[in-house]
């Protein structure tokens, strides 16, 4: 084992080599560059199982040394990268295979005039978001109005080549974390949220959930920002900063549901139909070099079984992070990374020539 320091702002690689050390093996950290479209993260957790190294960092696992054009790796799913890097892409292969999306319509910024004039031909609501994002950023959910979604459109716009226009389901948002060929682990993703005490206001209660947040100091949950987004999810849904929600009421404030902007990671396994899993492995199990993801999902009624109509697969993501199974903001640990571990311990991650093409737009 080594003594090295590790970096205080990636949990992902701190959770997986506590799982490595918890079995015996040594890890050390390399400097590096993936590649020129993805010049970050450039410090990974290097672990050696069953004589092959392994890079990890930032949710992302590479195949070290399997990759002719890259100097560091093979990434873990690089056979799947058409599918886990183009959501459109990815929704289409999962309905031909049986799999419930939401249904949608993509636009290239090229035809931008196109895309504003689409709005009527919607039912409403619908989300905006890019065709290639990650992290929630420039998602724009249960839009209604015109002005919104032209708003939304123009700033996916500005920063992506395609947009992704799609029906917006509700429900509640379960992240499933799948290591072939099974889920290992589920949460509930919990939008950015307060609870009324009819005393104080919405302001007045962020701010005693961002000295909550301060105190606990849990992993991957970060403060609820007040910014322009906020203020206009909130004013979507009738409210402002100065409403006094009434006793035990949960005020959502933003549509996104990622730690960044103050979401919750709850285990959820409890009120979970079983049957989601067995689907989600089943849907993750089709695609071709898919060895590792996480599938956000929506679901109308979870204590339901799964069937169309009570849920949609959102997308499937090429690099999850994994701190939020390991620091819950409520419940227990679930062992991700030593999932991860056996996985690789078993063999059954291959290099092969990876696919002339990339993620860029």
């Amino acid at each position: 084992m080594d003594d090295q320091t590790d970096s205080p702002d990636d949990y992902h690689a701190i959770c997986l080599r506590a799982a490595a050390h918890a079995r015996g093996w040594a890890t050390r950290y390399v400097q590096g560059v993936y590649s020129r479209f993805h010049p970050h993260p450039s410090r990974w957790l290097r672990v050696e199982v069953g004589g092959r190294g392994y890079l990890f960092a930032s949710g992302m696992l590479l195949i070290e040394g399997a990759d002719p054009w890259r100097s560091l790796g093979l990434h873990i799913n690089e056979d799947a990268i058409l599918l886990t890097c183009d959501k459109r892409r990815a929704k289409d292969f999962l309905e031909a295979q049986g799999f419930s999306t939401p249904a949608g319509r993509l636009f290239r910024r090229t035809d931008l005039p196109a895309a504003l004039d689409a709005f009527p031909s919607f039912a409403t609501p619908v989300c905006v978001k890019p065709n290639q994002g990650s992290k929630g950023e420039l998602v724009f959910p249960s839009i209604g109005d015109r002005a919104r979604y032209e708003r939304a459109i123009r700033r996916v716009a500005a920063q992506h080549r395609k947009i992704l226009v799609e029906e917006s389901v509700s429900g509640q948002l379960i992240r499933f974390f799948y290591v072939r060929p099974r889920v290992v682990a589920v949460k509930l993703s919990r939008p950015a949220s307060v609870v009324g005490d009819g005393i104080a206001s919405i302001a007045q209660l962020i701010e005693a959930k961002n000295e909550l947040r301060q105190r606990r100091a849990v992993p991957g949950h970060s403060d609820i920002q007040v910014d322009d987004d906020l203020r206009d999810f909130l004013a979507m849904t009738g409210r402002d900063l100065a409403d006094v929600p009434a006793p035990s009421e949960r005020v959502f404030l933003r549509g996104t549901s990622n730690g960044a902007t103050g979401a919750d990671s709850i285990d959820c396994r409890r009120d979970l139909h079983p049957s989601y899993s067995d689907v989600i492995a089943a849907a993750c199990n089709a695609v071709p070099g898919l060895n590792l993801t996480a599938a956000d999902v929506m679901i109308r009624d979870p204590s339901l079984p799964a069937q169309r109509g009570n849920y949609w697969i959102l997308e499937l993501n090429r690099n999850p992070g994994i701190t939020p199974y390991h620091f819950p903001w409520r419940g227990e640990e679930q062992d991700v990374a030593g999932a991860i571990l056996d996985f690789l311990a078993q063999g059954a991650a291959t290099a092969s020539t990876p696919p002339a093409t990339s993620c860029e737009e």
